[in-house]
């Protein structure tokens, strides 16, 4: 038997003739919107749109375009996020099934000549543009990011290359800025780098330049190369633990930068197995000998300036605006110190800058056969006015690390306190107040030929010349030495010096110019023996700082000199006379001259 015909049997061709209608509608709908999206003329106003509405940005687009083939890639030129970001190049490939499998649409962005501007801290946009978020991987060339933060212009790193898989969050990057190069290899969480973990290698001309990229202060230094891991989460970069060079000297610690707050914090924990002293002479200006590589443009210019200049204080304008913009917290050890002829073993600080005001405390230095000096700075750079403050102890100072003992043995102590105002080093000690004090006490020897040469006794010191070597060199006791120096208006007046040995009573006067560097000092000295060759007049110490000069007054000598003539014509013997000092000095009272050394706020009397 056979059954009736199915009525859908007899609208077949009519419903396979209605799909093949909405078929061929739907691909000539996907061929024109193929052909209307390979059209850049065309194509570009929706193209704009579309973005347009995936953010709040004003978007210009001068061209998009999609270039068809079996994973379509849309082509976007000369795109800008108004007041956000820019790309001359912006490639997107395309992955249609991305979409339908949850997967990101964008299977790879590759961006040229571009320029993205982030704000670092909290409030401020670090992220990308929300269409990012649909990328899986991204490669980079020479894209411009301008990072912002609130007071200040904002600083220029260049990414010279850069890619990154978003679904895994491997991330490279080479870039440049601060006048450094940087490589960061590692993984992070997206394009905003929340949550990084991996290696930093840095090397820069000045580390003051590649912190002020971040908006960080630092002070200025030698080129530096620094290597180690580097992690990021939330407002906060750490970097650490590191190592590397800073000039001629090692530096390894860790390191940490907290934007969260209007002024970033920057702290650190540094150590320096050998520390080359003069590398911390680019800070002031001082000029520094270079043993390793090449100095960078801030040590040429001190070393220009200090070759071309008669002066010993460095005329650097130190950058305070610098205090004003973060702060800081920084611990630095060197476990040994280079420091030329200055006797130093090791060297301590701490540095904290808050609300534009650092502390630098403690600040100390020990020397080699024992010994330390312990300061403190603190310095007001809330203003243009800057205001200092220096003082410091050093105490159980051994004399023998002063050119290995050769011009004397004992414990030296000194203290000092100065008030200064100025934002550069002269003008500062150009308006200096203060004191700096000296002392030594019994058990302390100056070799011979030092007493005598300040005694003006030549006969003796001609025979020390002559006959002494290091080996068997003559030393002479020291009852007492004191020196205080009470410092007015850059003025260093001597009130007293004294040096008081068995032999000789030697007393200093005059003042030291902190403005002029200009010396004027006048020695004297009463022998307590007799001996043959003293001159009657006086020693003068002049000059400047840089340059100083020792002159025998000239007036006396020369009138001993007429007296010798007269009496060589009468009796050869008789000649010797004029050159004998009868030894009259006396011992100086040493505990009174300790004490005013120490403590006095009046120029004592003791010596005069």
């Amino acid at each position: 038997m056979i059954g009736c015909p199915l009525p859908l049997s007899r609208n077949a061709p009519w419903i396979l003739a209605a799909v093949a209608l909405f078929l061929a509608g739907l691909i000539a709908i996907l061929i024109w919107i193929m052909v209307f999206l390979a059209d850049a003329e065309r194509a570009t106003p929706f193209i704009r749109s579309q973005i347009a509405n995936g953010t709040d940005r004003d978007v210009e687009l001068e061209a998009g375009w999609v270039e068809w083939d079996w994973k379509p890639v849309l082509r976007l030129r000369s795109l800008t996020l108004v007041e956000k970001g820019r790309a001359s190049t912006l490639d997107l490939r395309l992955d249609p099934l991305g979409a339908l499998i949850g997967q990101r649409i964008v299977e790879q962005a590759t961006i040229d000549d571009a320029a993205y501007r982030m704000t670092l801290g909290s409030g401020g946009n670090g992220g990308p543009p929300a269409m990012l978020q649909r990328v899986a991987m991204v490669d980079m060339t020479s894209v411009r990011l301008e990072i912002a933060r609130s007071a200040r212009d904002p600083s220029v790193l260049l990414i010279t290359t850069g890619q990154g898989d978003l679904r895994s969050g491997d991330f490279e990057m080479r870039a440049e800025g601060g006048e450094s190069v940087l490589t960061m290899t590692g993984q992070a969480e997206g394009l905003t780098l929340d949550g990084f973990r991996g290696q930093l290698d840095v090397a820069g001309e000045n580390f003051a330049s590649f912190a002020s990229l971040l908006g960080l202060a630092a002070p200025d230094t030698p080129p530096f190369t620094l290597s180690g891991d580097l992690a990021h989460e939330g407002d906060v970069w750490s970097f650490g633990p590191f190592d590397g060079r800073v000039g001629d000297s090692d530096l390894s610690g860790e390191m940490a930068a907290d934007f969260s707050d209007e002024r970033p914090l920057l702290t650190a924990d540094l150590t320096s197995a050998l520390l080359d002293f003069d590398d911390l002479g680019v800070i002031i200006g001082a000029p520094s000998d270079v043993q390793t590589g090449n100095a960078n443009a801030v040590q040429e210019a001190a070393n220009a300036a200090y070759a071309s200049s008669p002066r010993l204080i460095p005329d650097a304008q130190l950058d305070f605006a610098r205090f004003r913009t973060a702060d800081a917290d920084v611990h630095f050890t060197a476990e040994e110190v280079k420091a030329g002829p200055f006797p130093l073993r090791s060297m301590e600080f701490r540095l904290v800058l808050e609300d534009g005001v650092m502390t630098i405390d403690p600040l100390v230095f020990e020397a080699p056969l024992g010994g330390m000096l312990d300061g403190r700075i603190d310095i007001d750079a809330r203003s243009d006015t800057v205001n200092s403050r220096a003082e410091g102890r050093l105490e159980g100072f051994d004399l023998r690390d002063v050119a290995q003992g050769r011009l004397a043995h004992g414990i030296l102590t000194s203290e000092f306190l100065l008030n200064m105002t100025g934002s550069d080093l002269r003008s500062a000690f150009a308006s200096a107040n203060g004191q700096i004090a000296i002392w030594a006490g019994p058990g302390s020897e100056l070799r011979k030929i030092a007493v005598e040469g300040a005694g003006l006794d030549l006969g003796e010191v001609l025979l020390l010349m002559l006959s002494e070597d290091d080996e068997n060199a003559q030393y002479e006791a020291i009852r007492c030495a004191a020196a205080r120096f009470e410092v007015i208006d850059g003025i260093a007046h001597a009130r007293p010096v004294v040096l008081d040995t068995e032999d000789s009573l030697i007393r200093m006067t005059g003042e030291v110019s902190l403005r002029t560097e200009i010396i004027t000092l006048a020695v004297d000295a009463d022998v307590k023996d007799v001996s043959l060759g003293s001159l009657i007049g006086g020693v003068r110490i002049g000059g400047t700082l840089r340059d100083p000069s020792v002159d025998i007054n000239a007036l006396p000598a020369l009138l001993q000199g007429g007296a010798a003539a007269i009496l060589a014509g009468i009796a050869g013997p008789l000649a010797a006379l004029p050159f004998i000092q009868p030894g009259l000095g006396e011992d100086a009272p040493c505990g009174t001259l300790m004490a005013q050394a120490q403590h006095a706020d009046t120029p004592p009397d003791a010596a005069n």
